[in-house]
């Protein structure tokens, strides 16, 4: 009986997150047909996003000896590119986030 209701409350956890992910899919795809104005900035900071997630592949080293034990761990060169690029896209965006909260407090420091 046990195994009956961990089964029952593993299903019903599936089903739930599969609601959830097409609830995520489905309401921004129609705020965007509705309004397609206020869709068009969410776009661009999405692509954006996209644009540093690019540029830092481009940037990434495949090269193994870049990062020291990683034949321990089996890594090959394409992991490793994507390793160094998500590590530089981090960068970049924490870079950002800081000079953006920088300049709207010293913004706000000399407008008074």
């Amino acid at each position: 009986m046990s195994d009956f209701l961990i089964n029952a409350g593993l299903i019903l956890t599936y089903i739930m997150i599969g609601a959830a992910t097409l609830a995520a899919i489905i309401y921004p795809l129609m705020f965007l047909a509705k309004n397609p104005s206020k869709g068009k900035t969410a776009l661009m900071g999405v692509g954006g996003l996209l644009l540093i997630a690019v540029v830092s592949y481009i940037i990434a080293s495949g090269d193994l000896m870049t990062f020291p034990g990683s034949e321990k761990f089996g890594m090959t060169e394409a992991s490793t590119k994507r390793v160094g690029m998500g590590l530089i896209t981090f960068y970049i965006l924490s870079i950002g986030a800081i000079l953006s909260v920088l300049y709207a407090e010293l913004g706000k420091i000399f407008k008074k």
